[in-house]
């Protein structure tokens, strides 16, 4: 019965199509914004690059800017899946929060088309809402089921308030040139000290998480 069912979630020969169709829009749009920037990107720069006509991409989205933030969230969406690779083993929520935040905040930096978006803060944290926030926030939970977090404000707040100043820190980080490690840092401490860890304790978990996070790398 259970390998009927897998059997039964498998996408049909139509379904295929138009993932393929969505995906070949997608990696055209993704070029072009890197090459062109957003604002110089059209939606017939779109369709001419996928080779597909304007109906097809009406069909998928219904505008450049939806086309755009899909593609973005499906790059950053690659990032998260491989920081999955990075979580520490540690006992503790609070290292694995930091690992996984250090982690993934690396990738983002390194990702050329962040340094395309940082002009479009809004565009940007919708992207990184779409792509990272499950993965953070079931490391969250797992935290406050624990006990080892403490719940002092509304899921969606919080958030809120971790999409945002990752927003800010990829913004400082292209502006002001900070080097990736202070900006890790810095993003490790704010999500533990808003989870009700002290400064003090979230500077030495910050610590043993870039330790975990190197000794992983390595391997």
């Amino acid at each position: 019965m259970a390998e009927l069912a897998a059997e039964d979630k498998k996408p049909n020969r139509m379904q295929r199509r138009r993932l393929a169709t969505r995906a070949k829009l997608l990696d055209a749009t993704l070029k072009l914004v890197l090459k062109k920037g957003i604002d110089k990107t059209t939606m017939d720069d779109i369709t001419e690059t996928a080779d597909l006509g304007r109906r097809t991409l009406y069909y998928h989205f219904s505008s450049k800017e939806e086309c755009i933030l899909a593609a973005v969230a499906v790059q950053y969406e690659r990032h998260a899946a491989m920081a999955e690779r990075a979580l520490s083993d540690s006992p503790d929520p609070a290292v694995v929060v930091a690992t996984h935040g250090r982690a993934v905040l690396s990738g983002l930096v390194e990702e050329p088309v962040t340094r395309r978006l940082v002009d479009y803060p809004k565009l940007l944290a919708t992207a990184l809402q779409q792509a990272i926030s499950e993965f953070a926030l079931r490391d969250i939970n797992a935290g406050i089921e624990q006990g080892r977090f403490q719940r002092s404000m509304s899921e969606q707040l919080l958030n809120s308030i971790l999409i945002w100043s990752l927003v800010g820190l990829l913004i400082e980080c292209h502006e002001l040139n900070l080097s990736t490690d202070e900006l890790m840092s810095a993003y490790a401490i704010t999500v533990l000290t808003n989870l009700g860890i002290s400064r003090e304790e979230a500077i030495e978990l910050n610590e043993q998480a870039a330790a975990d996070l190197k000794r992983v790398q390595r391997q």
